[in-house]
This record gives C-alpha cells, structure tokens and sequence, in this order.
C-alpha cells in the first residue's frame, strides 16, 4: 500500500515479535505509517531513510541498551519524540532518562489499549505543532518530558458548556469540590472590578457574574499555578509570589483599559482580563523546564538593562512567549489567548483580537511600572505614544489605574 507523506511515521523497536504483531493489530485502523522492527540495527536504518515523528521503544533490545538507543536518537534526530513501552518502568535508569529528556513518556508493559491511543495521539499532536517552528525550537522541547495535560478542573468545567449552552449547576457542582478555586471565585466575584453591590455567597453566584470565560480561566491559571507552585525550583531573579501577582495586577488593567476603549461590551471586557491573566504563562514553561537557562537570562537581562525576552533568545534560541503559545497550542485553548501569549510583547504582529492584545501589552508594562509584583523582567519599557492616545493614558489616568488595580489586589490578597 503506498503511504502518504504527510501521514505520521512511527517506528515501533521490540526484541519479542509477539509484542510487534499485537501493537501492529491494534493500530491498523489508525491513519499513522507504522515500522515495527526488532533491532537497533534495522531501526537506525528506518531512521535515516524516513523522517520519522515518533520512536516508541522497548528497554531491552537485542543489541544496545534502549536507553543509549534513546539517547542515540536524540543526538541524531532531535525533533524526534521518544517513548518507552516497556516492563521495566520502575528501574532507575529508566526514570532518570526521562527526568534528562531522553525519553517523553514511559508506558509500562502490559498497555491499556485505549490509554496507549491516546498518548500516541498526544505525541504526534505535539510532533505537529513543534513543525511549526524552528528546528532549534523544536530540538529544545524535544529535551523535556511530554507536556502536562490540560488541567482536569479545566476540562471538567469547560465539558459544562456546549455551543451556547451552559450547564451552571454541574458546573459550580465541579467547582464546589475544590476548596482553593471555590474560594479564589468568589473573592474575584465580589472585587470591585466587577462592580457587584452585594455579597456573593455562592459559586454558582459568582459563576453568573463573573461570566464563563472569566470562570473557566482563572479556573485554569489557579490549576497551572497549584501545580507549578510545588515544583518550581529556586530560581535568583524570579519569586513565584510576585509572579501571581503580576499577572491579576496585568488582568485588572488590561480589563480595565478595554472598557475605556469599548465602554459597553462587556464580552471583550472579559477576554482581555483573561488575556492579561494568562499572558506569561510560558515563563512558568521555562522556569518549570529550563530553569538553569532561564536563571541566566534573567541575570543577563538585568546586566545588561536590556528585555528579557532578547536574552533568552541568545541563551535558547526562543522566548516565553513562544513556549506559552505553544503549550496554549497544545491544550487547544481559544486563538485569542494563544495569540496574546505569543504577541503580547509585540501586539501589532498579531492578526486577530488586536485591541485586546494590545490592552494586554499596555497593562503588562503599567503593572511593571506600578511595581505591582515581577516576573523575572528587569528592564521598565515606555508606552509608546500611540498607545497611550489609544487607551487615554495621561497622567491622571495612570493614578487612577494604579488607584482602582491596587484596591482589587488587596481585597484579593488580604
């Protein structure tokens, strides 16, 4: 059968043929171009004839050790995504390979078949997405393990609404089961940012007036920061306190400049808070995964009084706005968020949303300048005139931001 090019190529390296055929029935339904092959040998052949997406390899093998195969194919095809299947997922060496990025994911022998589907999906996905970039780019997220799924509080909540449809009991049912993220909704819902005379007492309350888009999101960062909060290693020039609190400093102003841009819509009002919200999400990326060179950036940037973002491309050959947008691609968030992510240091570069992007860029540079937290920036950048005509931005204006944006956050954080 003849094989089309832009099919994804997954070669299969197993010792035991009886492993092959059964990986090869289980997938024969699947639109991929499989290889199953028992060597290192005739794998490395099928490598350098095919451009190959992902490898998925036992740990046993016949004439090399899997992980030297790994780390062979990492030397040799960087964007290549690796994977063990194997029965020895618990041995040191296996997971200390994928602690080092020389292999994404171990799935342990015997497979679930369905579970076994769905990681392959997620790598080619991946696989996908990295072509979009530059080969260093893609060499770079290939060093590091899968990408963390979408949050399940995140999905959970998002499952509630259907085109235009909202299920609001289900989802403050979802919500309510979640003490941290119960508590964080309401707090926002009864801030003065969103204008409520009266006390919200409930989730499902706070749900009606904070929107769902608002919901669903800070539903999102809250879960984003839980889990990189516990991980996160030290890292000089970045305090993860500060971090937070840029980032609803940044959600308050960029809402609050969208209104006196758009005085009644309340839809736009909405995404740029949670495009201010969401903004850096890929320095939690760097941090998270490339700490010792995102440390360096740092130290560098504030040597040299210069972005942030032009020295991480000195040091690896991207920035954070380019990880965030690209795990924001990866969870198949909404195209505004991914192109604020991406843009928001260079706002007229994006095609869609431009006024809400740019909202999120001037509140970005306001929060700095009202010393609202950090985030590992070290260099304060002006607003340039045709921003400040565009969002009425004069003096008296920036005490008032300053005025209304300290007040939310210390309700917020009191």
């Amino acid at each position: 059968m003849q094989m089309n090019n832009m099919m994804p190529k997954i070669l299969f390296t197993d010792a035991e043929r009886e492993t092959l055929d059964s990986l090869q029935d289980l997938l024969i339904d699947e639109n991929w171009d499989c290889y199953y092959v028992s060597s290192v040998g005739e794998a490395l052949e099928v490598l350098h004839a095919k451009e190959i997406d992902l490898v998925v390899t036992d740990v046993t093998l016949p004439d090399m050790d899997g992980v030297e195969f790994v780390s062979e194919i990492r030397n040799r095809y960087p964007s290549t995504i690796r994977m063990f299947l194997t029965s020895f997922s618990k041995q040191e060496n296996i997971i200390k390979a994928l602690a080092e990025g020389l292999t994404q994911h171990i799935i342990p022998k015997p497979w679930i078949d369905q579970e076994l589907k769905e990681i392959i999906h997620s790598a080619l996905r991946q696989s996908t997405q990295q072509k979009k970039h530059s080969p260093e780019f893609q060499v770079l997220i290939n060093s590091i393990p899968l990408l963390p799924a979408l949050p399940e509080s995140y999905s959970n909540v998002r499952s509630c609404i259907v085109g235009d449809e909202v299920d609001i009991e289900t989802m403050a049912n979802y919500i309510n089961q979640d003490v941290a993220i119960s508590s964080a909704l309401l707090h926002w819902a009864n801030s003065a940012l969103f204008g409520q005379r009266f006390q919200v007492d409930t989730i499902k309350k706070a749900i009606i007036v904070l929107g769902t888009d608002i919901v669903e999101n800070l539903i999102l960062s809250e879960s984003v920061n839980r889990i990189i909060a516990g991980k996160l290693p030290h890292i000089k020039g970045f305090d993860f306190g500060k971090f937070k609190k840029h980032s609803m400093a940044t959600a308050v102003i960029s809402r609050l400049l969208l209104k006196s841009l758009l005085p009644t819509d309340s839809d736009q009002h909405d995404r740029a808070f949670v495009a201010g919200l969401l903004h850096d999400m890929g320095k939690l990326v760097a941090a998270t995964y490339f700490t010792a060179q995102f440390e360096k950036a740092i130290e560098l940037a504030k040597r040299r009084r210069c972005p942030l973002t032009e020295t991480e491309k000195e040091i690896y050959a991207t920035d954070h706005a380019e990880l965030g947008s690209f795990l924001a691609e990866w969870w198949n968030l909404p195209p505004f968020i991914i192109s604020v992510i991406s843009c928001h240091h260079q706002p007229s570069s994006t095609p869609i949303e431009q006024d809400i992007i740019a909202a999120a860029y001037v509140a970005n540079l306001l929060s700095y300048q009202f010393h609202f937290g950090s985030n590992g920036d070290t260099c304060l950048r002006e607003i340039s005139a045709e921003y400040r005509e565009k969002f009425y931005l004069n003096e008296e204006a920036n005490e008032i931001l300053r005025n209304q944006t300290e007040d939310t956050i210390r309700a917020l954080v009191r």
